[in-house]
């Protein structure tokens, strides 16, 4: 009697027990996703709102913004990882189909001896994203990721490899959305934005500008561009559209300068030529 009752308790139970292991399995894989909560910054000790995600694989993704407004993100491999992040090359990310960024830029913008726009320690790596996120404003890169399906990210170690991790970007919308105080996208609506004038695009323009100029017939073209960058670089709290003015140079106009009045024949006959030093 025990065991036939035994039998039939577990016949009775068993079609629920099924039911809750198949309701675990997507709820599981659910909890893959951005998150927005209030963490203590480790210096001033103030409470910072943090949008973050743990991938199932353990890596780590963070955003946060400092005190003076700039935003950073934080990318830390799994606690399982041997690997250290290396300082020779720094990582490359890219969200969806959208032009890569490379984070050895960061290096060219430098002015001291020691790095200010990104810092590692070990396995994680914390870098700029954006110098200042004025209240309302969706900073370029953040809006592909509020519109994206994945953010994948290129990383090297101390070893020499080469490795790519891939974050997904599921409810990153609702996420970073809240992070910055202001409201979600709609996929459906709005679009990601073309290209725009980020402090990294700006820069980057400009120094290809100058490596142009290495083949110019005035030697000193190519050592008059590159100080011009550093002194505009070095400006403290310089944003995309101060550099621009600094370095008198729009990156969607460079390939072709204005002409002066007047000038439209002897464009005509420059056709061809390099193009002049920046701030002539």
């Amino acid at each position: 009697m025990p065991m036939r009752r035994c039998l039939t308790l577990l016949a009775l139970i068993a079609p629920a027990l099924l039911t809750i292991m198949l309701d675990a399995a997507p709820a599981s894989a659910q909890r893959i996703q951005w998150f927005v909560e209030v963490v203590t910054d480790p210096i001033s000790q103030r409470p910072l709102l943090e949008a973050h995600i743990l991938t199932r694989e353990g890596y780590r993704f963070q955003l946060r913004r400092r005190t003076d407004n700039s935003i950073w993100g934080q990318f830390t491999l799994p606690r399982s990882s041997q690997a250290t992040l290396t300082s020779d090359q720094l990582p490359v990310y890219r969200v969806d189909d959208h032009d890569p960024t490379d984070l050895e830029l960061l290096k060219e913008l430098e002015s001291g001896s020691e790095p200010t726009l990104y810092k590692i320690e070990g396995r994680s790596i914390q870098f700029i994203l954006w110098g200042d996120a004025r209240k309302g404003f969706i900073p370029p890169v953040l809006r592909q990721m509020m519109l994206g399906k994945s953010l994948r990210i290129t990383y090297f170690t101390i070893l020499g490899e080469s490795n790519e991790a891939e974050i997904t970007l599921n409810r990153a919308n609702e996420a970073i959305a809240q992070f910055l105080r202001v409201r979600p996208l709609n996929p459906d609506t709005d679009s990601v934005e073309q290209p725009t004038q980020t402090f990294s695009l700006v820069a980057k323009r400009f120094l290809e500008l100058c490596e142009d100029m290495r083949f110019t017939s005035n030697d000193t073209d190519y050592t008059n561009c590159r100080q011009i960058f550093s002194r505009c670089a070095e400006t403290a709290d310089q944003t995309a559209e101060s550099l621009m003015a600094c370095l008198d140079f729009d990156p969607t106009k460079h390939a072709k300068p204005k002409a002066k009045d007047g000038d439209d024949e002897a464009g005509k006959k420059d056709e061809g030529k390099p193009p002049p030093r920046p701030g002539a």
